[in-house]
């Protein structure tokens, strides 16, 4: 449904006039400076963040999406105001209003929203600790200011030896990698989980090279791969960095992962018929703009999820299209009408075909606008009713969330996360039957832990303990760095009684190693001490 409506978004802004832009970016500004400014009143503690782990995140679920809307607005406002006195001379000179009042507001209005975006922007993004959008900015900017002062351009005409520019170029190679290090070592942990994410990745595509393994499927089949990897090679020092993961942190690994080396190959065609466009005569600005817009995204792309978040694929379709108005006409499509002197002379068979061909077109229109307007609807209804249904769930009224659940079943039963909130409800509830069809058709969009447990609860219920067995060990080998999925699995052989494996466990949970100490971990612990002296503290222990 997104991409369908950045489809029809794009075709709009493509047929709206290039004057137009100034103001659309304008507001994309806008936009960017009520998000700095509404993470600074959640940093401060006027309103609520939207994730319990981080105090800032805008109106998004977590940082991350949050600074990489905020680069993307980052690269317009500096186009926009290094360039100030371009653009405002074009948009005075396309206005019909000249009084000097009007051109003074012009002026004024394209000089100091983009600095305000620019500084609004400053303030926040050094607090959101996302690299990525630190890497994509200092890349942007260096770009941008290149373009509009040809600092480096200047500075290699001033060093004429060849081994001065030798030294200038070792000293920049020293000055990047210096850099990278330091950001890379600055949240070493999170570097360290993103290169695991993109090792697994490479499997997936190693196994699926040509076709991939489907559009928007990477969560589907990446924690089966995680799994699998950890299956093979033992609990490696990676599981520590090992947790439900839904994107692969590199839009180009996920893309081939999904799409295959033949996506791929539409998508660098593409990109260098982007790169290679001709630009119209007085355009060129706007192309650099789109284009640095584009750079910035990126370069985020390298690190993050935008793709996956809708405000940054706004802007992305925003700069599209304008960078598509900048360019020379190679083709048009133009629906033929009949002549001037055809038209004079009329026959009522031209007239018939002239009021069907509208007709047909006004009812077509009409049919799917109606269409639209039904389904958004009920999709929006139905994000009302799941979230009700959490709700009850959070405040343990698992029957009534069941039946919210089940009145949002018909627009969501492909929705892997809808699926997943639905069948652990139902195995709360106490009706694991239900639960397990739910659960196990959840992974058909959808895998993680919580499925996988969820399902091993199922099944201990219904004492289909091999299944139950089955599912835990998959979660272990999701995340073996995890102490739950190890402790349900130890509860299952003590409940089915089976002693040696019950041991086992117990002695693996007491002695593994414990990455963020916690209540949960010693209760745990705790539990395991009893398992060893109901069996009479076995040898070893």
């Amino acid at each position: 449904m997104e991409l369908l409506g950045l489809s029809f978004l794009y075709v709009v802004l493509r047929n709206i006039a290039a004057k137009n832009y100034y103001w659309l970016l304008l507001s994309v500004i806008i936009s960017g400076i009520m998000q700095a400014v509404y993470g600074n009143l959640q940093l401060l503690g006027y309103y609520p963040s939207n994730h319990s782990g981080f105090k800032m995140t805008g109106s998004f679920f977590n940082p991350g999406p949050y600074a990489g809307f905020l680069i993307s607005v980052w690269a317009v406002a500096l186009g926009m105001y290094l360039f100030k006195d371009s653009i405002t001379t074009q948009v005075q000179s396309q206005t019909k209003n000249n009084t000097p009042f009007f051109n003074e507001f012009i002026k004024y209005t394209f000089e100091y929203i983009p600095l305000l975006g620019l500084i609004s922007i400053a303030i926040v993004l050094p607090a959101l600790q996302s690299r990525a959008s630190w890497i994509a900015v200092l890349v942007s900017s260096v770009v941008v200011v290149e373009l509009r002062y040809h600092f480096l351009g200047r500075l290699f005409e001033k060093v004429t030896a060849k081994l001065q520019k030798t030294a200038l170029i070792l000293l920049a190679i020293g000055i990047i990698s210096t850099g990278l290090i330091s950001i890379y070592h600055y949240k070493k942990a999170s570097s360290d989980g993103r290169a695991f994410i993109w090792k697994v990745t490479t499997e997936m595509i190693a196994d699926a090279p040509v076709f991939g393994v489907g559009f928007d499927l990477f969560k589907t089949h990446y924690m089966e791969y995680q799994a699998q990897y950890f299956q093979k090679n033992g609990e490696t020092s990676e599981a520590i960095v090992a947790d439900n993961t839904y994107y692969a942190f590199n839009e180009g690994l996920q893309f081939v992962a999904e799409n295959g080396l033949l996506g791929l190959l539409f998508l660098m065609i593409v990109v260098y018929v982007i790169s290679k466009t001709k630009v119209k005569e007085g355009h060129q600005l706007n192309s650099f703009k789109a284009k640095t817009g584009l750079l910035t995204i990126g370069v985020f792309a390298c690190f993050s999820y935008p793709m996956q978040i809708l405000p940054i694929k706004l802007v992305l379709v925003v700069l599209l299209a304008m960078l598509s108005n900048s360019t020379a006409d190679t083709f048009q499509l133009k629906i033929l009408t009949p002549s001037p002197s055809l038209r004079e002379r009329g026959t009522s068979r031209t007239i018939v075909n002239s009021v069907l061909y509208k007709l047909t077109i006004v009812l077509l229109a009409c049919a799917g606008i109606y269409q639209i307007f039904t389904y958004t609807k009920d999709l929006s209804q139905g994000f009302i009713t799941w979230n009700n249904a959490l709700i009850s769930y959070q405040y343990g009224d698992y029957k009534g969330a069941v039946l919210d659940f089940e009145l949002a079943y018909p627009i969501f039963k492909k929705d892997g996360d809808f699926l997943m909130n639905y069948g652990k409800t139902l195995a709360m509830a106490g009706e694991p039957h239900k639960a397990i069809v739910v659960l196990e058709q959840a992974k058909h969009y959808q895998n993680n832990t919580v499925i996988a447990t969820a399902l091993g609860d199922s099944y201990k219920v219904t004492k289909q303990y091999d299944k139950a067995e089955a599912n835990y060990q998959q979660a272990i080998n999701m995340t073996p760095g995890k102490f739950y999925a190890n402790y349900l699995l130890a509860k299952l052989y003590d409940d089915s009684g089976q002693e040696y494996k019950a041991v086992a466990m117990a002695k693996k949970l007491m002695n593994k190693e414990i990455k963020i100490p916690s209540t949960a971990i010693k209760e745990i612990q705790g539990e395991m001490k009893n398992i060893l002296a109901k069996y009479k503290n076995p040898p070893g222990f």
